[in-house]
């Protein structure tokens, strides 16, 4: 994945420095100038400016972490007036509007954000964030929106790899500044959407407050650049540590549960040395963890077998009064302790679990590039080449085959005929379609649940099978009548229905 992306131009490079502002443009007379590269070296280069107004010396060098590189930028008056700037350092990125379009069931790796991390809170933009309505708000500056507070750093970042600056030194504290620029051809089309080549510029930006210098005055900038991937050891490093950099990973709603997933997963890929297998155990781990929860709703569907010989029989005896038939059933229920949602319940807590772990696979750096049995990238879906084409693979079919065994294990008494046709072909279909886009390292989650889930359920009706039925008996003796109304109910209309079980058919 290309990390500069955009176009050959001075103002839209990363680590563009503009000391210009209005307001603040005395001390430099042009937005770009000439830099001479002074001197270079393996770990450093020096680029100079200098004209009758002011000095400039920018430092560039790799720092002493991985993907950094710490910026120094010297402003000195040379003239003999004072003279005002306003320094900033950014890093930018384009993204033409195809590549952040979204596929099937997954978001575009390439999906694009501007961020700032102030006073401990990530604040995050996309372009629908900068409309010409928004320009007159106060926390925007000539159409930058500004952040101002406990900087920790100012990222451009897609999925898997960001650019941040750091505030390491200045005369002020710094700014964070954001702008994501829309492009496209305003003269062969009425709007972006009708452009082919439409894209965004996604900068951010430190800038400090505008700075006066008198003669011979001097005043420097510090910043660190990471460029690089957003795997959390990295980040948790970034810039000597302790900026927060790995608030940049985006695991949605569930962060929490999905931030010690991940923690799991990098603690099993070092224990295993292969990031697949250390999915496979992730997978693993969370099924027994959730198991008391499904070992509820395995016990509530037993009672819920047990059961149905009565419930047949309810259901026979009341098929023209569906108010009666609700009402035997619930005392059924009743008096068997059963709770007809306690399959669900079980399930719904796991919900978040689920997305959270949803999340973390698909936007896990760690995993980009990274090959697994005959899957080539775990960041990308399983496609092979083909007559010059990509087409699916082995997983996302062994996906939908152990889909459509998992339905076709299920029970499937009292479900119309129609919906059990549904849930053996269909969902089986739609997860074979999402694997056609969504990362292999999902796929390998997926596809071991999958197989986990035909496990279970095979041991769940070896349960069943054990389990004794209570038999049917008259309709577990319900009878159901109604209690005439009294003077007091509306023109005598109202009734009330009664129900009571025994198996000696007991009449109210």
């Amino acid at each position: 994945m290309n990390m500069v992306t955009t176009p050959d131009h001075e103002s839209r490079r990363p680590l563009f420095t503009a000391l210009r502002q209005p307001g603040a443009d005395s001390q430099v007379e042009h937005d770009l100038f000439e830099w001479k590269l002074a001197s270079r070296s393996p770990k450093e280069c020096v680029f100079t400016y200098e004209d009758s107004k002011v000095a400039l010396r920018k430092v560039v060098r790799a720092s002493a972490r991985p993907f950094e590189l710490d910026v120094e930028l010297s402003v000195k008056n040379v003239g003999a007036e004072r003279a005002a700037h306003r320094a900033s350092v950014e890093s930018s990125a384009f993204r033409y509007e195809t590549e952040v379009e979204g596929g099937f069931g997954r978001q575009s790796p390439f999906l694009t954000q501007v961020e700032c991390l102030t006073n401990s809170k990530l604040e995050e933009a996309t372009p629908a964030d900068f409309t010409p309505k928004d320009f007159s708000k106060p926390e925007f500056r000539n159409g930058w929106r500004v952040s101002n507070g406990n900087i920790d750093f100012a990222a451009t970042s897609n999925f898997y790899f960001a650019q941040a600056l750091v505030p390491v030194d200045g005369p002020s504290a710094a700014l964070c500044e954001r702008l994501i620029e829309e492009r496209y051809n305003h003269v062969l089309y009425a709007s972006k959407k009708d452009d082919k080549g439409a894209g965004s510029f996604y900068r951010s930006r430190l800038a400090w407050e505008k700075r006066e210098l008198g003669p011979g005055e001097v005043v420097t900038y510090k910043v660190t650049h990471f460029m690089g991937p957003k795997e959390r050891d990295v980040l948790d490093q970034a810039a000597g540590g302790g900026r927060r950099m790995s608030e940049l990973i985006r695991l949605g709603t569930f962060a929490p549960i999905a931030k010690g997933l991940v923690w799991f997963l990098v603690k099993c890929q070092g224990a295993v040395g292969s990031w697949g297998l250390a999915i496979i155990l992730l997978t693993l781990a969370v099924r027994t963890v959730l198991f008391p929860l499904q070992l509820k709703a395995i016990k509530s569907g037993g009672k819920m077998r047990l059961l149905k010989p009565e419930l047949d029989e309810i259901n026979q005896k009341y098929e023209s009064d569906p108010q009666q038939k609700q009402l035997a059933t619930l005392e059924l229920w009743r008096k068997h302790d059963v709770n007809p949602l306690g399959g669900c319940l079980p399930m719904l807590v796991q919900m978040p679990v689920w997305f959270a772990l949803y999340t973390a696979l698909q936007t896990a750096a760690e995993l980009y590039h990274v090959p697994f049995l005959w899957l080539r990238d775990l960041s990308a879906p399983d496609t092979i080449w083909l007559a010059g084409h990509e087409v699916p693979f082995i997983l996302p079919v062994l996906l939908g085959v152990t889909s459509f065994v998992q339905q076709k294990i299920m029970p499937t008494s009292g479900m119309d005929p129609a919906q059990q046709k549904m849930m053996t072909y269909m969902m089986p279909a739609v997860f074979t379609a999402m694997m056609l886009f969504l990362p292999s390292g999902l796929g390998v989650y997926m596809f071991t649940n999958s197989l986990l889930g035909i496990v279970q359920q095979l041991a769940s009706e070896r349960y069943y099978a054990t389990l004794t039925p209570t038999g049917g008996g008259g309709g577990g003796g319900i009878e159901v009548r109604e209690k005439e109304a009294s003077d007091g109910d509306e023109g005598g209309q109202k009734r009330t229905a009664l129900a009571t079980l025994g198996k000696e058919n007991k009449r109210v």
